[in-house]
């Protein structure tokens, strides 16, 4: 330990004196140039914020300077004696202190840092604006002499001028300043010209000029045209050619024609009508005042353009420093730390290996790509020194990992191929042990025992699919195969049969939609796993439900339980395996490794197919599955739309299916042609009316019917139904041959087609009509209970005895025939 750090701090000490050496010329230089931007970058921040302070004082200044204007011409001809217009007077009071708590706030920016002289020009105003209400109460009483209010309100506008010129003064540049100067005589003729024009409206509303304000009117029209002529020649080019336009206009040429007359007598009266003199002499007032405020706009432009550049250039300059410093240090660092810097891209080279390329060749192996262990594009090459004497030591460790991958590799297919071979075998094994089950369940006539094989027959199922499971999860493809659509209700009764507590499945009725011959076997396994699941992990008492509907992106069928859900943690784990299956490894399996929904994943994976869990609203678990579109197909026209709907509690017509055909356990999938609906098996029961050998409670006679005329079709066995003499029976065309209808009790045998016979076959049980009734039903009952029984239709007897009947001839299908792939190892089972 102590030979370990003498060597890390004689290490460290090198490196620190030799980056000492370089960085102490490196700091000081970008120190310099740091000081140097830095000043630089702070005057012109600061010009910029005084320009930008400016421009924006100038969109609520102008506002109020208007305002002042329009209420001190208000204010002079009401106290000449015209108060006609006293509302409009007040209405403008309102919008001047409006615009002046606008100009108050903005003014605030300029205290504290600007020059003295625009300081005390804000503090002036802010009194003026103080004393405008006192000034407003002795105008309106008429106690304001004319020239004192004239006097207030100019005060206020000179306090504005004067601040303009101390901005001007203290603009960053002589340049600038110089373009602002030039733009205050222009703003002082504006409000000069506004001042004579209000002494003169005051006149013409009293009745003539006073010597006072005829002295103040003279004064002002000329202080006014000799500051215009004095600011023509300092006017941009474009404020020029506006004001020559302005000069040449029909307005100005009435202000001027109206000064002129009262200029030349005291006493005259307008040459033009009020109305007309005062609009020409606001729009004269306003086209100046445009032309203002473009000539102070270009140099506030200026000066923000003024110190964009002078920061941009600081910013350059200091950048251009800092630069040359980290420069220097760089070249300085590289030339005394080479030995260093080599070392440290060895170890980024030796990460990069270790974490990216050789996780790579070791992918391309463990998917069976070739890889040549000798290619030197894989090692590093640092040299011959001893730093690349380290690099070919860590080369070696590299080849010897990727053999082993290889190794690995080959064990893992070796491994994969006998798990496939063991499934493929105990695949065949359920096979025939399902086709010997199917012979027994044949051959066997005594429920018990059928029940019996029915439970094993489930079992075997069950095996078969866990086999099917190993050889999906060994990369293989599961024997079962269809070629022909094969229609929804059908597919999940396939999938329901498929689990051991099917009784618990109760079906809605399905679209009357069609799945496609390659993707049915896949989802009926699919399907079964997640109804498996659904009765595994719900009480025994409970009910799964499995239903579907059309969606605009295919079909939803749904799988819910009732049983005590999955925590969100976990459900939001197993939607996200069900969406991106992970690769499946036997070293990755969890605790609780849940196969099950890993082959869901997979098979859903496979087609596109959408698998989503989701709480139940019974608290249990309900499992999403979407089909897309291009995975559906038409019902095909030879098959039966599904009639019958498991949730109804009506009695379906039933129709007699193929003789000698086997009987199910509860829906299974015909192989590529249709296949009616069947009962799930249940052991004997003791109810009467439903069982075999009962008999219907007769039924009280009825009137004749006409009979219809009918073509002679073949009826089925009814046990004893009441007839009206005279009165045909109805007959329910079959949609499939008839059932064999053997005669009972000696009666002769109803007319039929016969059936073919499976060769080999013992023949089917004789019904013997009320052998097994309980005593309570083999009593007549009293007549008034006869009466209360109500009256069944021909057509009601007859469904029920149809449901009957086809429950008990489920046992005598025809052989099935295999219209299976050469893949299908399983019959018409699936």
């Amino acid at each position: 330990m102590k030979q370990i750090s003498l060597r890390r701090g004689r290490g460290s000490s090198i490196r620190s004196r030799v980056l000492t050496i370089a960085l102490i010329p490196s700091i000081a230089l970008m120190l310099v140039g740091l000081a140097i931007g830095g000043y630089l970058i702070f005057d012109a921040v600061n010009g910029r914020d005084y320009a930008q302070r400016i421009r924006d004082s100038e969109a609520p200044s102008l506002p109020f300077f208007v305002q002042v204007q329009e209420e001190r011409r208000l204010t002079l001809r009401e106290l000449a004696g015209d108060r006609s217009q006293h509302a409009t007077l007040t209405e403008q009071r309102a919008k001047t202190d409006a615009a002046a708590q606008g100009v108050a706030a903005h003014l605030q920016k300029f205290v504290g840092d600007s020059p003295d002289s625009v300081q005390r020009n804000i503090a002036t105003l802010n009194g003026l604006l103080q004393k405008a209400p006192q000034i407003r109460q002795s105008a309106d009483s008429g106690q304001l002499p004319l020239l004192d209010a004239f006097t207030f309100y100019n005060q206020i506008l000179d306090q504005f001028v004067e601040g303009l010129t101390g901005l001007a003064q203290d603009a960053p540049n002589a340049e600038n300043a110089y373009q602002r100067i030039t733009a205050v005589p222009l703003f002082t003729a504006i409000d000069q010209m506004q001042r004579a024009n209000a002494l003169a409206a005051a006149a013409v509303a009293g009745g003539g000029f006073t010597d006072e304000t005829y002295r103040a009117y003279v004064t002002e029209v000329g202080s006014y045209r000799s500051q215009l002529e004095s600011s023509v020649s300092r006017m941009l080019p474009d404020v020029k050619a506006k004001f020559d336009q302005l000069v040449a206009s029909d307005p100005w040429k009435a202000v001027t024609t109206v000064e002129n007359t009262f200029l030349q007598n005291s006493k005259a009266t307008l040459p033009i009508p009020e109305q007309t003199w005062l609009q020409a002499a606001r729009g004269v007032s306003d086209a100046m005042m445009r032309g203002f405020v473009e000539q102070s706009g270009t140099a506030t432009t200026q000066a923000v353009d003024d110190a964009d550049r002078t920061l941009i250039t600081s910013a350059i300059a200091a950048a251009i420093a800092l630069l040359v410093a980290i420069g220097v240090f760089v070249i300085a660092l590289r030339l005394s730390n080479r030995l260093i810097g080599r070392l440290a891209r060895l170890r980024e080279d030796t990460l990069d290996v270790a974490e990216i390329r050789l996780p790579e060749l070791v992918d391309r192996v463990r998917a069976g790509e070739p890889v040549d262990l000798d290619d030197k594009g894989h090692f590093l090459d640092h040299g011959d020194d001893e730093i690349g004497q380290v690099a070919e030591a860590f080369n070696k460790a590299q080849q010897t990992a990727i053999a082993a991958a290889v190794e690995e590799a080959r064990t893992r297919e070796g491994t994969k191929a006998v798990f496939l071979n063991i499934a493929h075998r105990s695949q065949v094994i359920v096979h025939r042990q399902l086709k010997v089950l199917d012979q027994a369940e044949r051959k066997q006539e005594d429920p018990e025992q059928l029940e019996t094989l029915f439970q094993l027959d489930h079992l075997s199922t069950r095996a078969r699919r866990n086999a099917e499971n190993l050889i999906i999860l060994g990369g293989g493809q599961p024997g079962r195969q269809w070629r022909k659509p094969v229609t929804l209700a059908e597919l999940t009764r396939g999938a329901s049969a498929e689990t051991e507590d099917f009784a618990r499945v109760k079906t809605a009725k399905m679209p009357a939609m069609a799945v496609q011959g390659p993707v049915v076997g896949d989802l009926v396994h699919l399907l079964a796993e997640l109804i498996d699941n659904a009765t595994s992990f719900s009480p025994p008492q409970s009910r799964v439900e499995l239903r579907g509907n059309v969606v605009g992106k295919g079909v939803v069928i749904e799988v819910e339980d009732q049983g005590l859900g999955i925590e969100p943690e976990q459900a939001a784990e197993l939607n996200a395996m069900l969406a991106d299956p992970p690769d499946f490894g036997i070293m990755a399996l969890s605790a609780e490794p849940r196969l099950g929904l890993f082959v869901v994943a997979r098979l859903a994976a496979r087609h596109g197919i959408s698998v989503h869990l989701r709480e139940s609203a019974y608290g249990g678990t309900r499992a999403i599955v979407l089909v897309r579109t291009d995975l559906l197909a038409p019902v095909p026209s030879d098959q039966p739309e599904d009639e019958v709907d498991p949730e109804s509690t009506e009695v379906p017509e039933a129709a007699p299916l193929l003789p000698g055909r086997r009987a199910r356990h509860r829906t299974e999938i015909p192989a590529e042609r249709p296949e009616l609906p069947v009962p799930m098996p249940v052991a004997p029961q003791q109810q009467a009316p439903e069982q075999p050998g009962s008999t219907l409670p007769p039924l009280p006679p009825r009137p004749p019917r006409v009979p219809r005329p009918e073509t002679p079709r073949p009826e089925p066995i009814r046990p004893e139904p009441v007839r009206a003499e005279g009165r045909p029976q109805p007959v329910q065309p079959p949609a499939w041959p008839p059932a064999d209808t053997r005669p009972q009790d000696g009666r002769p045998p109803q007319t039929r087609r016969p059936g073919p016979e499976a060769p080999g076959r013992p023949p089917l049980p004789q019904r013997r009509r009320q052998a097994n009734l309980v005593p309570q039903l083999m009593e007549d009952r009293p007549a008034a209970q006869r009466e209360e029984v109500r009256e069944d239709t021909p057509e009601l007897a007859r469904n029920r005895l149809a449901a009957f009947q086809q429950g008990t001839r489920r046992g005598r299908d025809t052989e099935p025939t295999d219209d299976y792939t050469d893949l299908d190892m399983y019959g018409d089972r699936d």
